[in-house]
């Protein structure tokens, strides 16, 4: 911030000393900023170090060189800020795919205190556990998770995934990371570290992401419905439909033959039959649609059915118009 002379002359001394304090204190909050920030890189380059020979004889391994330091897993994870928000939680799990050097994990972000809801997930393998888990009941996974733990499944049980992890917001577990297709060889300390610090890193993305999601419905609905607005809903509709394209979640989009009726009329007897998951909202001026989230197009046509008896024909889209 820069004054010129004009400006400090018309203020008075107690103004200019103000001023001056305020500009300390931004200086000082900075200056703390960065300490803090240092300290996180030390601690992840002593994390990321700690792996020691084992992770080096287990990562090191053709094109998994280039991965083996905390610059180049920071190069990737930067890869995440070239997404929009409603974006951030899809791609995340393909950059822990890479990361990882798995093709097959899946992001849960929980949605009360016992259950969590499939957002993205880069194979079929990794939908396994299916699109809502209790993840309370998930017994040593939720252990480790809930003592700040990365759980590794030493047995190689095949009802859990190999690796876990999640990311907390004030002590509570937001999201959860699930990892599978990893060979024996790999399930050691020096990978539970990796993820430890990967997870360091796309923490804040993925937090912040969560939270807008968890926000979004209340910020854009149109006045006295729970319609979103089409400008809002549209972007959403793209997020999901390009994240489809590329494999990393699965989705409907349904569009409502309303008849004569306005759409705050339909769009009340249409929530009953939806999930709180999925998503009503305009586009086309009034034209009413539901997005229906991780809902594969035979799951799609029990929804069109349910419609149906409520007196409403759809038809499914391939694309936003």
């Amino acid at each position: 911030m820069e004054l010129d002379s004009e400006e400090v002359q018309m203020m008075d001394k107690a103004a200019v000393q103000q001023k001056i304090d305020e500009m300390q204190q931004e200086i000082e909050q900075q200056r703390t900023l960065l300490n803090e920030k240092a300290r996180e890189i030390e601690e992840l380059k002593r994390l990321f170090d700690g792996s020691g020979v084992e992770a080096k004889q287990t990562l090191c391994t053709s094109r998994d060189c280039f991965k083996d330091s905390l610059e180049a897993v920071y190069e990737i994870v930067s890869g995440l800020e070239k997404y929009t928000t409603e974006e951030v939680l899809f791609y995340a799990a393909q950059i822990l795919s890479e990361l990882m050097d798995t093709r097959d994990v899946a992001i849960y972000t929980v949605a009360n205190r016992d259950y969590a809801r499939l957002c993205s997930a880069t194979s079929s393998n990794a939908r396994r556990m299916g699109n809502s888990i209790k993840y309370t009941a998930l017994g040593e996974v939720y252990e480790e998770l809930k003592n700040g733990r990365v759980y590794m499944n030493s047995t190689m049980r095949e009802d859990l995934p190999l690796l876990a992890s999640a990311v907390y917001d004030h002590e509570e577990i937001r999201v959860i990371l699930m990892f599978w297709g990893i060979p024996s060889e790999r399930m050691t300390l020096s990978e539970s570290k990796r993820l430890t610090v990967i997870e360091m890193l796309l923490q804040n993305a993925i937090l912040r992401a969560s939270r807008y999601m968890s926000n979004f419905r209340r910020q854009r609905y149109m006045e006295g419905t729970n319609v979103l607005n089409e400008k809002a809903f549209r972007v959403l509709v793209n997020a999901f439909l390009e994240a489809k394209e590329k494999g990393l979640t699965e989705c409907a989009l349904v569009e409502v033959d309303m008849g004569y009726e306005d759409y705050e009329e339909v769009s009340t007897q249409v929530a009953c039959n939806i999930r709180q998951t999925d998503y009503m909202g305009l586009m086309e001026g009034e034209k009413l649609y539901i997005l229906l989230a991780n809902t594969d197009m035979k799951n799609a046509e029990v929804v069109q059915e349910r419609l149906r008896k409520l007196g409403y024909e759809s038809t499914l889209k391939e694309d936003a118009a």
